[in-house]
Formats: C-alpha cells, sequence, structure tokens
C-alpha cells in the first residue's frame, strides 16, 4: 500500500491531527464473546498496521471472554452498559465519546452496533460541523444475513445504513440481503471476505490431536466447531450421525463450542443412545490444534454470512460436509472440496458423511479445500483491503 493518511486533514473534533500521528479508529460490538465475528475482529485488530491505524474497541454491552485479548494486542477497551432494550440515550454518550477521543473512524460490527454507532458518529459529525470541524465516518461490517424476513429489523438496518459510508458484506450471500433486501445504494456496499491465517490452520498430526482430546485414535471422525445455538442445528447433525452410526459403528462425532442449547443436546445424544461416541468439548482455545484429529468437519446450520469455522476447517485439510445456506457454497465447492446438502434434513446429511468416508481421495478433497482458502480467503488479504477501505473513507 502506498501513500499516508497522516496528512489528511483531520475529521474528528480537535485542532489538524499531527502528521506523524495514526488515525483513531473505534471498532465498536456488543461484547467481545466466542464467536466467528469476534474472532474476525480481534484478527483485524492484531494486523492493522499501527503505524497508520490505532484501534480501539467500544463494547455497548460487557467486555466479553475474548477482551483479555486486547492487552496482548495493546488495544484499549471501553464499556459503555447499555441499558436493557433500546437505550435512547446511548448515542449521546457515546457520541460524546467520540469527539473526546478524537475517533475518525467509526467501525460497527452487528445490528445494535450498527445503529448506535451510525447515530452516535452522525451527532458527533453535526457537533464537530458546528465548530467549524470534520467528524467520524462510518463503516459497518454484515457479519450475517440479519434477519431479512423480519421487516422491523430491515428498516433499522436500512436506517443505519442510510448514515453510514461503507457497508461491508462478507459474502455474496450477505451482498445480496445489503442490496436486495436493505436497498443499500450498491456504490457504498464493499465485499470482503473473511480471512483466516493458512499457517496457522493447517494440516497436522491426526493421532496427536486425537490424544488431545482423548478419543479413540482408530475409526472415522466427524468434527464441528460452532456456538451451540439453534440456528447452528447441532439437533439435525446428532440425529445424521446416528444414522450414519448404523452403518459406520466406528464414526465419533466431537463437538466444539458451548451454548444455551448445550443441556438439550447433551440429552438428546443420550435418547438416541450414542453414549461415549459423541464427545461435548465445550469452548475451546486450541482449535487449530484439535482440527487435525478429524476426517471430515460437519456444520448443519439455518442460516450463516459465511462461517469462520468452516473456512478453518478447508485450511486444515479437511473435506467439509455443510448445509447450503448462506456464504456455505462460497467456502465449499461442490463435488471438489466437500459436499452440501439442504438445512434441517438428517438424511442427506448422513448420506453426504457417509459418501465422504468412503471416498478413496478424501485426502484431497481436503488439500483442494485449502489451497482454495490460500486463494481467496487469506488473513493478510482480509486486512489490506479493510485498510485500504478506510483510506477511502477517511479521504471522501
Amino acid at each position: 500500500m502506498t501513500g499516508s493518511l497522516e496528512a489528511e486533514p483531520a475529521r474528528g473534533a480537535g485542532p489538524r491531527a499531527a502528521p506523524d500521528r495514526p488515525v483513531k479508529v473505534a471498532h465498536v460490538v456488543l461484547a467481545l464473546n466466542v464467536g466467528g465475528l469476534e474472532r474476525v475482529v480481534l484478527r483485524l485488530l492484531e494486523r492493522t498496521s499501527r503505524d497508520r491505524f490505532a484501534p480501539v474497541v467500544c463494547a455497548l454491552q460487557e467486555p466479553g471472554a475474548l477482551a483479555d485479548e486486547l492487552a496482548r494486542l495493546g488495544v484499549p477497551l471501553v464499556v459503555l452498559s447499555r441499558k436493557p432494550g433500546l437505550d435512547p440515550g446511548l448515542p449521546v454518550r457515546l457520541a460524546a465519546w467520540l469527539r473526546r477521543e478524537g475517533i475518525r473512524l467509526v467501525h460497527t460490527h452487528n445490528p445494535g452496533p450498527h445503529l448506535y454507532g451510525a447515530l452516535a458518529a452522525s451527532l458527533a459529525r453535526a457537533a464537530s460541523f458546528a465548530g467549524g470541524g470534520g467528524g467520524p465516518r462510518v463503516i459497518h461490517t454484515k457479519h450475517g444475513r440479519n434477519y431479512p424476513k423480519q421487516k422491523r429489523k430491515v428498516l433499522v438496518n436500512r436506517l443505519a445504513a442510510a448514515l453510514t459510508d461503507r457497508v461491508v458484506a462478507v459474502s455474496d450471500d450477505t451482498r445480496a440481503v445489503v442490496l436486495d433486501v436493505e436497498r443499500v445504494d450498491p456504490a457504498r456496499v464493499v465485499t470482503i471476505l473473511n480471512g483466516v491465517d493458512p499457517e496457522v490452520f493447517r494440516p497436522g498430526d491426526a493421532r496427536a490431536a486425537r490424544a488431545r482430546l482423548g478419543i479413540p485414535d482408530a475409526g472415522y471422525h466427524v468434527g464441528c466447531v460452532a456456538r451451540l445455538s439453534p440456528e447452528k442445528d447441532h439437533a439435525t447433525l446428532l440425529t445424521a450421525f446416528a444414522r450414519l452410526r448404523e452403518v459406520r459403528p466406528d464414526a465419533h462425532l466431537t463437538v466444539v463450542g458451548d451454548g444455551p442449547v448445550r443441556p438439550a443436546l447433551e440429552q438428546q445424544a443420550a435418547r438416541l443412545g450414542l453414549g461415549g461416541a459423541v464427545l461435548f468439548t465445550g469452548t475451546r482455545g486450541d482449535v487449530a490444534e484439535l482440527l487435525p484429529a478429524f476426517d471430515v468437519f460437519a456444520l448443519a446450520s439455518l442460516t450463516e454470512g459465511i462461517s469462520l469455522t468452516l473456512i478453518e476447517a478447508a485450511s486444515a485439510g479437511l473435506p467439509i460436509v455443510a448445509t447450503r445456506v448462506g456464504g456455505n457454497p462460497e467456502i465449499v465447492k461442490e463435488g471438489e472440496t466437500g459436499l452440501l446438502v439442504s438445512p434441517g434434513s438428517p438424511e442427506p446429511l448422513a448420506a453426504a458423511l457417509e459418501a465422504i468416508a468412503v471416498r478413496d481421495d478424501r485426502a484431497e478433497v481436503g488439500m483442494r479445500g485449502r489451497a482454495r482458502v490460500i486463494e481467496r480467503f487469506g488473513i493478510d488479504r482480509m486486512v489490506r483491503a479493510y485498510e485500504d477501505l478506510y483510506a477511502e473513507v477517511l479521504r471522501g
């Protein structure tokens, strides 16, 4: 990348920025809890050029389980403690903080932060213009489809987008929602695919990974990494796995993640008689080291923006069986890097898992998926795209 933002006129509160001062960027989130969105934010913070940008995180609800990572990254955190329900005072408090800190760019993540962040930036700009200055610009990353069939939520997203300089879609499917449902001006919509580090998520020693999990070395191993919430539809995965076990009694399922439906899923596994064939690990911080334990990665989601865990699994060289929803078909090339099935249907999911099990070229299927990740979903490509977008918006 060429050029320098530091010479641009300051658009935040206060006097012209010093030529050697990085631009302050505020990432507005609900909280840094365990999830794909939050991991994308952390990876972006980790690799953003500190010579050009000075990031800070503003959590509207609570720090979250991953907030300790910010100390390692040297990124400040502020928590504004949003009141339950609609908090009309929050945009005012957030706007005052933006002006006080001299924030020049607001980068929001998820619908709630988008609405509050865009309103606050507008208030901050109005106050700055009254004083003869500029104000912060707004970029929003749309990490998921965000309920395109719920009219009220669509209207809120449209309002927030009207106050936003650029809306980033993380997949072509998400972009379609932004354009066709939320009706955002195409000139203000950018697609930036989520990225992972293929040097971190890479093929490894299956035996060592299985020992790390405490699961049998032999057998056909199915893995899933996802938050245990209804939209991930682990219930269908468990039903499909029970049917797989009828023809593959050596099959084992490892479910990595935690969430509100875990007790129900554990009860379901017991009812299906899966016993020691299913392992619920809870949240793990060593997913990259665990992925080589699996022969196939399965994801039964009912909806997705673009699944970060699916990209991580492909980067680790795993063949994938996933539902044909959201951005999943943009990651999995049907028949070449894995198989796609209809959501909410155990029979096709079980059949696809069995089909992968008997493929002689299973390893090659996984490596083709890894090559696709390196080509399209690299972390450095993602970070460069965001930095270029920051520069463009700040110049506008």
